[in-house]
Formats: structure tokens, C-alpha cells, sequence
């Protein structure tokens, strides 16, 4: 069942309705960036040096429990491999119950993060705190709307282990930085070339230098964009592997 979720789930991430949520949390991780970016600027003498660390310590997950939390809301069907979006007429009973999901989880991931090592692993691992905030979400409404279906509890089982949790995780590292290095690489290539040209983009461009031996920016923000898709693609493995879990436990056709 783990490969045929990782399958299932590799597919399920071209489906044009994951695509343009996940999209939606691809910016507004640039967002993120954005902001930090200008409270950085020389020009904006004014924001001091407090506001850019309460920004990046709370700013940031905050951002990301709004994001993540959308997407589960907005794509839970595809998620659990049914596809589609949520239906309107499912949007009001499920509202309250992935706010509150969401909340929790965004709140128990960020306590994770400051941990000592274990904190450290997280924040530095590309998509892990998405991954671990969908994962916490998506296993909590998959109980709810199994006993609301059932009246019945839904066993444990059903949810991936822990080894095969990092075996997801792991698998889209690897094809992020896979994918990392097809896209930066090349962008970051085009861009230096830009810069070379004496017209106004390049001027523009050539203010955005690498300090030291730092990725340039155009490499980082390629990164930042394609982030988040490492939580994303295992959520969608796991949600696949939950799916098929239940399917075996009893028919249910139709989850939302």
C-alpha cells in the first residue's frame, strides 16, 4: 500500500486543482519574502530591528498555518484522492472543524520548531513543516467525518507509520532538489545574463547581488517557490495511503 500511495500521490500533484492551491501556497511563501525583503531595505530605515524579528518569528507560521490551512480546506477531496475541490455544500460543515484543525496544528508544529535538534530539523528540512501540519490536520478530519459517516471510530491503523511518514518526506526531498536543480539552475543562469545587458531590467536585476557565498536571489526565491510542494506531495501520498486504508476497512464511496 506505501508505493502504491506514492504513486497515487506523484500523480494526484498534477491535478490542476492541487496545482493551483498549491500555487497559493507557493506565494504566499514569496509573500513572506517579500515583506522580510523590505523591512531589510536600507530604505525603510524606520522598521527596526525588533519588527523584523517578531515579523520572522511569528509572521512566518502564522502565514503558513493560514496557507496550509486553506488548501486542506479547499482541496480535501483531492487530497484523500477523490479529487475535485470541496463542494459548496460541504464548505459550511466542514468550516469550523479545519479552522480549529488548523489552528492546533499550526500551533503544535511551531512548538515543535523550537525544540532543541529535533526544532532545528524541521525548520531546516524543505516542506517538513507543511507536511507535519497537513498531516496532523488531515488525521483529525479524517476521524471526524468517519464517525459522522459511521458513527464509529476510525482504528489507528489506518494512518501511515512513522517510518513510512519519512519515507515520503525523504522521497520528495530528493525529487525537489531534483527539480530544484532543473528550474534554479537555469533561471539563475538566464538572470545573470540579464543582468549583463545595460537596459533598465538589467540595472534593476544587477542590485540583487549574492553577498558572500550565498545562492543568489534568484536561486533562493526559485527555492522558496518550490518548497512548499515538498510538504504538499507527501500530504498527498499520506491522504492517498488513508483513503485506501478505510476503503479496505468498508465501502465509502463518497468521504465529502
Amino acid at each position: 500500500m506505501f508505493w502504491e500511495s506514492v504513486t497515487a500521490g506523484i500523480t494526484r500533484l498534477f491535478d490542476w486543482h492541487i496545482l493551483l492551491a498549491a500555487a497559493g501556497v507557493s506565494l504566499s511563501t514569496l509573500l513572506y519574502w517579500i515583506v522580510v525583503g523590505k523591512i531589510l531595505s536600507t530604505e525603510n530605515e524606520r522598521f527596526g530591528p525588533g519588527c523584523l524579528l517578531g515579523f520572522m518569528f511569528f509572521g512566518g507560521p502564522l502565514i503558513q498555518i493560514i496557507a496550509v490551512t486553506c488548501f486542506v480546506f479547499v482541496c480535501l477531496p483531492a487530497i484523500i484522492g477523490q479529487g475535485g475541490f470541496t463542494p459548496a455544500s460541504a464548505m459550511g460543515a466542514l468550516l469550523w472543524p479545519v479552522l480549529k484543525a488548523g489552528f492546533w496544528a499550526g500551533v503544535l508544529v511551531f512548538l515543535l520548531s523550537c525544540l532543541p535538534i529535533i526544532g532545528g530539523i524541521i525548520s531546516n528540512t524543505p516542506g517538513v513543516p507543511v507536511f507535519l501540519q497537513g498531516i496532523f490536520m488531515l488525521k483529525r478530519l479524517s476521524k471526524l467525518i468517519y464517525y459522522g459517516l459511521t458513527d464509529t471510530k476510525l482504528p489507528d491503523s489506518v494512518f501511515p507509520s512513522f517510518w513510512a511518514n519519512v519515507g515520503y518526506v525523504i522521497l520528495a526531498i530528493v525529487l525537489f532538489y531534483i527539480t530544484y536543480l532543473m528550474i534554479a539552475a537555469p533561471v539563475a543562469l538566464a538572470a545573470g545574463q540579464i543582468k549583463k545587458r545595460r537596459d533598465p531590467i538589467g540595472h534593476y536585476l544587477d542590485q540583487f547581488k549574492p553577498h558572500d557565498n550565498r545562492p543568489s536571489p534568484t536561486v533562493q526565491l526559485v527555492g522558496g517557490m518550490i518548497g512548499p510542494l515538498v510538504g504538499i506531495l507527501p500530504l498527498l501520498m499520506y491522504g492517498r495511503y488513508v483513503f485506501l486504508s478505510i476503503g479496505a476497512l468498508q465501502d465509502l464511496p463518497t468521504l465529502i
